[in-house]
């Protein structure tokens, strides 16, 4: 018996803000991964770190079990201490892995409880994108047939200390009627086909990237949206309380395109932002496979 569990990372967030002081975002999911396996080929745990170990208990009380008799083991693609959701992957897939061995297929809502009763979590458990409060687990919406926009990420570097962050945040001043407006957007690109839907998803990404300014400043910014628009691009994105900024291109662009225009901002911008990886913006939600 084996059972495989992906959950997807995130390139930061489209939006994140708060609204009549509940703290929200919208996922960035995107097409790399940590990975959970169930078997019974070996024995034990590996690869689990604190949180992912926590996740798998709090799965097993969930589901009344008190122990995990096979072997897990846990892979990551994803990048650590950079805002892409590399411990709310761990979490997710885990705990979904260790309650799918018995049996027992855990929702996106029990999935999302489990992570936040641990740390905020960015939502990827929920297919789409999601509309969610990170610090709640609450699920305000979700948004489905999701455009497969390449996403070149950039690490600006340095580190993020969350709490002085979210202390910013909210001596921020009120800006519900401007995230009332960014969310509005989204609305309206998930009401709209074609290339109108992904130009307004990287209009909107980018006024939050710009908004987060603010509170936590990545340096030339400014410069680099102006750069990556001139190349063609949607727009950019941010991981709000980490250090990645991902240049949003449209779906329809070819590797080849996409790879030479990340090349040259790279160049332009060798010495502040490090290129990473390009990756796709995808559904969120965990894949399964189950092998006898």
């Amino acid at each position: 018996m084996e059972i495989i569990v992906k959950a997807p990372a995130s390139c930061g967030e489209l939006i994140e803000g708060s609204l009549a002081g509940t703290p929200f975002l919208v996922t960035a999911p995107i097409s790399v991964y940590a990975t959970a396996t169930v078997s019974d080929a070996f024995t034990g745990t590996h690869g689990l770190g604190a949180k992912a170990q926590e996740a798998v208990m709090r799965a097993l009380a969930l589901i009344g079990k008190e122990t995990l008799p096979w072997g897990m083991r846990l892979e990551s693609e994803v990048p650590q201490g950079k805002g892409m959701a590399s411990s709310s992957a761990d979490i997710t897939a885990c705990a979904y892995a260790a309650a799918r061995a018995f049996g027992r297929e855990l929702t996106a809502c029990e999935l999302m409880d489990i992570a936040i009763a641990i740390e905020p979590s960015d939502g990827i458990a929920f297919e789409g994108l999601s509309y969610v409060s990170h610090t709640t687990g609450e699920l305000f919406g979700q948004y489905r047939n999701v455009p497969l926009i390449s996403i070149s990420i950039f690490d600006v570097g340095g580190e993020v200390d969350t709490i002085a962050y979210y202390q910013s945040k909210r001596g921020g001043g009120n800006q519900d009627e401007t995230y009332r407006q960014l969310l509005n957007t989204v609305d309206r690109a998930f009401r709209t086909e074609g290339d109108r839907q992904e130009i307004l998803l990287g209009r909107a990404a980018t006024a939050s990237a710009c908004m987060n300014q603010e509170h936590l400043p990545k340096e030339g910014l400014d410069d680099f949206i102006a750069l990556a628009k001139e190349k063609g691009a949607l727009g950019v994105n941010v991981a709000h309380s980490g250090t990645v900024v991902g240049v949003l291109w449209t779906s329809d662009m070819p590797a080849a395109d996409v790879a030479r225009r990340t090349r040259q901002i790279a160049e332009a911008f060798a010495g502040r932002y490090a290129y990473m990886q390009t990756a796709r913006l995808i559904s969120g939600g965990i894949v399964c496979e189950i092998r006898a």
